[in-house]
């Protein structure tokens, strides 16, 4: 592999960590925000039980999901 290749390389890891941090970001913004919905502390007297209902599935998806993509990692 030449230098223009590794160069090459580089940008492309260092892309792809630049999107895979906004990524993971975004979904700390929105996991904060379903948890908001579900206290009913917070903004959660403000929406309807069905709102809440799909927040909290939302939640619970995101989480099943998070653990299965660690297992997975652990058994490959």
């Amino acid at each position: 592999m030449d230098d223009k290749e590794r160069q090459t390389m580089r940008d492309h890891i260092v892309y792809l960590a630049n999107q895979l941090e906004l990524t993971r970001l975004a979904n700390q913004q929105q996991m904060v925000f379903i948890k908001r919905i579900l206290d009913p502390e917070d903004l959660g007297h403000a929406v309807s039980n069905e709102c809440r209902q799909i927040a909290y599935t939302l939640l619970i998806n995101s989480s099943h999901q998070e653990r299965d993509s660690w297992q997975h990692q652990d058994n490959p």
